[in-house]
């Protein structure tokens, strides 16, 4: 069975890995992540009331 060849992309905002099949799919999942993640909203939002 062939694997498919993984690309990887760490969320500036948490640190999170995401993971695509190729780089515009890693950059989709990032962005889905960034606007449903509880987390990495919950991260941002410290980070502006911090001014950083």
């Amino acid at each position: 069975m062939k694997e498919k060849k993984q690309f990887k992309i760490r969320c500036l905002d948490c640190d999170k890995e995401i993971i695509g099949f190729s780089e515009h799919h890693a950059k989709q999942n990032l962005m889905i992540h960034q606007k449903t993640s509880e987390k990495c909203k919950y991260i941002v939002k410290i980070l502006k009331k911090k001014g950083l």
